[in-house]
C-alpha cells in the first residue's frame, strides 16, 4: 500500500531521525505474511523508487544543486530573464539560506523518499526468500536516498522505521549514518538481484550496492571528519569487485551512454533512473539550457528556455578534439536542424553560443561594466546537448540518467589507489587510457596524479550530479571558482566551508524544534 504524503505532516513526523542507528524489524500493521507470494513481492516495493524522478528538476532540486553550485553550470541571469528571485544566483554564488527553495525542496523530497522506503519496511515481516529480497532492495534504495541527504545535509534525522516514528526527534551524526549505512549495504548487496540481467540496470541491485559503497568509503573521511587509508582499502575492495564482473565493460563511444536506442543495455551502465517524456516525466535539462532557437536545431516540439550555460573555464579544460567537447556541448556558431544558419532577428548576425561567457549576472549596470552587448547577453555560454536530443523532443526528456557507471568507478579507484599508495597501479591505468583514448584526449604529461585527477573525473563525469561531492572531497568547493571571485561585482560573498552543507530547511525546524539541537 502506497502511503500518501502531505509535506506539513512529513515534516513533523519524518524530517527528524531517531538515535538508535540499528535496523530494526516492526510489523507496523497486521499483515503478517506481506508479501504472500512472489508476484505480490515483485511489485509490493515499486513505490519505494517514485521520489527519485522529482530530485533531477525543480521539484527537489538535487540535481541542480550538485551543478549549479560546482564549477561546472551557470544559470546566468539575461538582463530580467532567468532572475527567478534570485534563486539560481544564490546557488552560483553560495548565499543560500535556510529558506531557499533549494534548500527546502530537496530536504522534503528525500525524506518523501525515506518515508515511502520505510513504510514498505515496516510491513515486511516475513522471512521467505522473495521478502527478504525486497527487504535488502528497499533497504539499498533508502540508502541510496540517505546519502543524497547526509552528503547535502550533514548531521540529519537518521529513520529506519515509518510507523513508529517519533513525532520530533533529533538529528544523529553524520559519522554514526555513514557508519549504518556501509553496515546495511555490505548486510545486503549479496541478496540483490544482479544486472547480469541488464532488466535490473533501473533497480537497485547487487552492483549498484557496491559502487554506492565505493562511493560512501571514498568520502569517508569526510564524512566521518578523519582520515582512515581503511576507508581507501574499501574503495578498491568494491571497485574491484565491479571491473572483475565479465558483464561490465567500458563502452567504445562514451556517447552510447546518452542515447536513448543504447544506454539502457549498455554495459558500462551500473544504475539509472528511467525517464519518459509522457509517462515519466521529470528530466529538463536540455529546456533548461538549450536557446530558444535550439527548437530549430533539434527539430524540437517544445522551445527551450535559454538559461544553464557551461562555466567557461571548466569548459576550457577539454582538448579541441575531444569528442566529448562536442558530444557533451553545444556551442559556437548555430545551425538549424537542416544545415541552414540560425540569423539573429534583431541584430541580423548568426546565432553564436560563445562558450566565453564573462559573468552570471547581467544586469544592464553589469553588461556596461563589462562591456557586454545585448547580442552576447542573449546568445553567450556553451549549452548542454549531452543527453540525446531527438527530434521532435518535448518538455520532458526520454532519458536513462546515470546515477552509477564503469567510468566513475575506474576514477575512483585511481584516487583511493592515489590517496592510499601516490600511484596508480597498471590494471588500473589500462581502464583510464581507454576512457581518454575513446575521447581522443592527450592524457596529461604527468599521468594521472592528485592533482588533475579531478578534472579528469569532470571532463568524463560532466552533468551526471557527481562535481559538489567530488570538489567537496578535493577542497576546492569552499574556494573561489568562476563567478566567485568577480572583483567588479556587488553582493557576492567569499565562498567558505560552511557551505559544505546546506542548512536544516527553515519550515523543518518550525516543525521540530529539536532539529537546532546538537546531534544524538
Amino acid at each position: 500500500m502506497k502511503i500518501k504524503f502531505l509535506y506539513s505532516i512529513i515534516l513533523i513526523a519524518f524530517a527528524a531521525g531517531c538515535t538508535n542507528l540499528d535496523e530494526t524489524i516492526y510489523s507496523g500493521i497486521d499483515e503478517s505474511e506481506y508479501p504472500q507470494t512472489d508476484a505480490q513481492a515483485a511489485v509490493s516495493h515499486l513505490s519505494s523508487y517514485d521520489a527519485l524522478a522529482d530530485l533531477f528538476d525543480d521539484g527537489g532540486y538535487w540535481y541542480l544543486t550538485q551543478e549549479i553550485t560546482s564549477d561546472e553550470l551557470v544559470a546566468p541571469t539575461r538582463a530580467a530573464d532567468w532572475y527567478d528571485g534570485g534563486k539560481w544566483l544564490e546557488l552560483q554564488y553560495h548565499s543560500w539560506s535556510n529558506s531557499a527553495d533549494a534548500v527546502q525542496n530537496m530536504w522534503n523530497k528525500l525524506f518523501e523518499g525515506i518515508a515511502e522506503a520505510n513504510s514498505i519496511l515496516d510491513k515486511i515481516v516475513s522471512t521467505e526468500e522473495a521478502a527478504l529480497k525486497i527487504r535488502a532492495e528497499v533497504e539499498t534504495i533508502r540508502s541510496l536516498y540517505y546519502f543524497w541527504l547526509f552528503d547535502n545535509y550533514g548531521d540529519v534525522p537518521y529513520l529506519t522505521t515509518y510507523f513508529s516514528a517519533p513525532e520530533q526527534p533529533f538529528r544523529n551524526k553524520r559519522a554514526d549514518i555513514f557508519d549504518s549505512l556501509t553496515t546495511t549495504l555490505e548486510e545486503n548487496y549479496q541478496l540483490l538481484n544482479s544486472i547480469e540481467n541488464p532488466t535490473y540496470k533501473n533497480y537497485a541491485s547487487k552492483e549498484m550496492a557496491l559502487a554506492l559503497l565505493a562511493k560512501l568509503y571514498l568520502n569517508g573521511s569526510v564524512y566521518t571528519g578523519s582520515a582512515n587509508n581503511a576507508f581507501y582499502e574499501k574503495t578498491i575492495q568494491y571497485c574491484n569487485e565491479l571491473l572483475s564482473l565479465g558483464y561490465l565493460s567500458l563502452e567504445d563511444d562514451v556517447m552510447n551512454l546518452f542515447r536513448i536506442a543504447t544506454s539502457g543495455q549498455s554495459p558500462e551502465m551500473i544504475y539509472s533512473v528511467p525517464f519518459e517524456e509522457t509517462s515519466k516525466k521529470g528530466f529538463r535539462l536540455h529546456m533548461r539550457s538549450l536557446g530558444y532557437i535550439s527548437k530549430r536545431t533539434f527539430n524540437m516540439t517544445d522551445q527551450p528556455w535559454n538559461g544553464l550555460a557551461v562555466i567557461p573555464t571548466f569548459f576550457a579544460k577539454y582538448e579541441e578534439n575531444d569528442v566529448r567537447r562536442d558530444g557533451y556541448f553545444l556551442h559556437g556558431p548555430q545551425f538549424d536542424y537542416q544545415g541552414a544558419p540560425i540569423i539573429d532577428e534583431k541584430s541580423g548576425k548568426q546565432a553564436d553560443f560563445n562558450p566565453n561567457i564573462k559573468i552570471p549576472e547581467m544586469t544592464t549596470a553589469n553588461m556596461q561594466i563589462d562591456g557586454i552587448e545585448s547580442f552576447n547577453m542573449t546568445f553567450d555560454g556553451a549549452r548542454v546537448k549531452k543527453y540525446e536530443i531527438y527530434a521532435a523532443a518535448k518538455e520532458n526528456l526520454t532519458v536513462n540518467f546515470p546515477v552509477f557507471r564503469l567510468a566513475d568507478v575506474v576514477f575512483m579507484k585511481a584516487e583511493a589507489e592515489l590517496r592510499l599508495n601516490g600511484s596508480v597501479s597498471a590494471e588500473t591505468m589500462t581502464y583510464v587510457n581507454k576512457i581518454w583514448s575513446r575521447a581522443n584526449q592527450t592524457p596529461p604529461a604527468e599521468g594521472l596524479t592528485l592533482n588533475n585527477i579531478l578534472d579528469e573525473r569532470g571532463k568524463e563525469l560532466f552533468g551526471e550530479g557527481h562535481r559538489r561531492n567530488d570538489m567537496i572531497r578535493f577542497g576546492t568547493f569552499d574556494q573561489p571558482f568562476w563567478g566567485m571571485g568577480q572583483t567588479d561585482m556587488t553582493g557576492v560573498p567569499t565562498p567558505n566551508d560552511i557551505q559544505n552543507v546546506f542548512p536544516i530547511p527553515l519550515s523543518a525546524i518550525s516543525s521540530n524544534p529539536n532539529l537546532e539541537a546538537a546531534p544524538q
